[in-house]
């Protein structure tokens, strides 16, 4: 034996004698959802409504599109009073709230079959583990069981027409009516009576019609097949077996099934039916193989990136949520009646954001430059982020399409924000229309020093006490010093004492240089003020420079001047001939035309 083979060989010894014991498996051991019955259930959350319920075509429908939602939850075993929309979930909050009643019988005047509405409410409530409820459904309190029981027929059979020709979609009522019963813990008289009137009303060629003395149909020899192995008809029973024959020579070469063996094309909902049909015969239906095709390869190949299921290829129909609900049901392998049990999924259909930079509250001081970068993910086997739904708003105004968006990031540079506090929302949603939104704040205080925004919030303060920004917040504006224009500085002629070394020259007098601004950045100050008191400032600052200068070629004049008098006055001659006096005038010509 292998080191690598032991701990196989340890788990499936455990996994025995948990078996052997009884013992429930461990959740991971259970085989993982299938992809397609995810993205199915994907669409049917997309569809679900502020009530709680969920619409088909139209939200009018809700009371009748809602049971068939459940039903389809809990076979991806999920639990749909965890399917909570604005506060609200399909059980409690919808369906229990409602009329039901009223529900049964369209406004429209669309002929409909109550009984059998009654009945897939009963399926549904005992799906998610509430019997009780089936005896106080909806607003006011009505007992399922006991209206459904009153389109029940001497002979066992029940049909919609409480009067006149109750052969009105006899064979259909029935059907669900048994299925119902059996959901409902019925075993009673009325489960015996109507497995047997049913049974009686199987045609010669193995399967069922609507209603007696029609034609055989796909749908409702799979409904018959479910309905009688929930009332405990044998797999083995002629009955089933001859229907089984009748449901596989309508078989397509394409692995589905169309809705009665003369028809040419397969469909969703009948290939739906029949798997189910199979599932509750106890036949593996990847045993039908119909040119190299099967039941579920045909179905899944109907399913679409938003999850959505097409009646046929290229077709989707305005109810598609039935169909939806129906081709989820049978790849989750369900038959009639089912109700929670095993493992169940907590309800992941929402998509989310990994990551959200800035983060909420980040302020930047430094800059008016912002870098959006959002990362957002889909849970694992649904149907994937929507890039095109992907929308960036910044204060309320649409930026997407300056942005770099994928399926699972979209990046955004910001340039110039205003000062102030604003607004970043993105929205994302998948293929099936499930949409999630996150929202940041952040405040910009930073201030360009130019004066003014680049959205065009001015940023200027002169002449008033306070300023309103572009994003509505009113901050008090800093001081502002306007600088003195500055003069040309004049020049002063002074006559120092006339003894020995003294001099006349000129002295600068500088004028003061204008005050900075209050945000201590000379720029800022220069940029307030007008075109003349900026170059009066500079002329200024240039002059104060430069007086050192002339302080020390003013000293250095005067002592060369005060040495070349006193050689003079001694007489001294230079080689070469000359004083020093006149030596110095012919080396500094201009000094000495001015001290002529």
């Amino acid at each position: 034996m292998t080191k690598t083979s032991r701990p196989a060989l340890l788990l499936a010894f455990v996994l025995l004698a948990a078996m052997l014991a009884g013992a429930a498996l461990p959740a991971e051991v259970f085989a993982a959802r299938a992809t397609s019955v995810t993205k199915g259930l994907d669409f049917i959350h997309a569809r679900q409504l502020s009530t709680g319920g969920f619409a088909n075509a139209s939200a009018t429908d809700s009371a009748r599109t809602t049971p068939w939602a459940m039903l389809a939850i809990v076979a991806g075993q999920e639990n749909p009073a965890k399917w909570v929309q604005s506060g609200k979930d399909p059980l409690f909050d919808y369906l229990q709230s409602i009329n039901l009643e009223r529900a049964a019988v369209p406004s429209d005047g669309t002929p409909t079959n109550v009984p059998q509405y009654y009945s897939i409410l009963i399926l549904a409530y005992a799906a998610v583990d509430q019997p009780e409820l089936i005896y106080h459904a909806g607003t006011p309190r009505i007992d399922l069981l006991a209206k459904l029981l009153t389109y029940a027929d001497d002979d066992g059979h029940f049909s919609p027409a409480t009067s006149g020709d109750k052969g009105l979609w006899d064979v259909t009522t029935t059907t669900w009516a048994l299925l119902a019963l059996r959901a409902a813990g019925q075993s009673d008289g009325n489960v015996s009576a109507a497995s047997a009137w049913l049974q009686d009303a199987q045609n010669a060629d193995g399967g069922w019609p609507m209603q007696t003395g029609t034609g055989s149909g796909v749908d409702t020899t799979a409904a018959a097949v479910q309905a009688l192995r929930a009332a405990g008809v044998s797999a083995s029973s002629a009955t089933i077996q001859n229907a089984l024959t009748y449901l596989h020579g309508a078989q397509k070469s394409d692995g589905g099934f169309p809705d009665a063996p003369s028809a040419t094309r397969s469909n969703a909902e009948s290939t739906a039916w029949t798997m189910q049909a199979l599932k509750a015969a106890g036949v593996d239906q990847a045993t039908w193989t119909k040119n190299g095709h099967t039941p579920a390869q045909y179905l899944r190949g109907l399913q679409r990136a938003s999850g959505v299921f097409e009646h046929r290829k290229g077709l989707v129909v305005a109810n598609s949520m039935t169909t939806t609900t129906q081709a989820t049901m049978a790849l989750a392998g369900k038959a009639f009646p089912f109700s929670l049990g095993g493992k169940i999924y907590a309800p992941k259909h929402l998509p989310s954001f990994s990551s959200f930079k800035p983060g909420n509250g980040a302020v930047f001081s430094s800059t008016n430059d912002v870098l959006v970068d959002v990362a957002y993910v889909d849970p694992k086997g649904g149907t994937g982020i929507n890039a095109d739904a992907v929308r960036i708003l910044v204060d309320g105004a649409n930026k997407t399409s300056k942005a770099k968006v994928s399926s699972s990031r979209l990046s955004l540079k910001l340039v110039d924000l205003t000062y102030g506090q604003h607004t970043i929302e993105m929205r994302i949603a998948d293929r099936a229309g499930n949409r999630r939104t996150s929202t940041h704040t952040i405040t910009v205080s930073y201030a360009p020093s130019s004066g003014t925004s680049s959205s065009g919030g001015s940023t200027s303060t002169s002449g008033s006490t306070s300023s309103t920004w572009n994003s509505g917040i009113t901050v008090k504006p800093s001081r502002t010093f306007t600088p003195t224009t500055a003069s040309t500085p004049a020049a002063t002629s002074t006559t120092p004492s006339t003894g020995e070394g003294s001099v006349t020259g000129t002295v600068l007098t500088p004028q003061p240089s204008p005050l900075p601004s209050a945000s201590g950045s000379p720029a800022a100050a220069a940029s307030t003020g007008s075109s003349s008191g900026g170059s009066g400032g500079v002329l200024g600052a240039t002059l104060l420079l430069m007086l050192p200068l002339g302080a020390g070629l003013s000293y250095w004049i005067h002592r060369r001047h005060a040495a070349a008098l006193a050689n003079a006055g001694q007489g001294r001659l230079l080689a070469g001939g000359g004083t020093p006096w006149q030596r110095f005038k012919e080396r500094l010509p201009g000094v000495s035309r001015a001290l002529q």
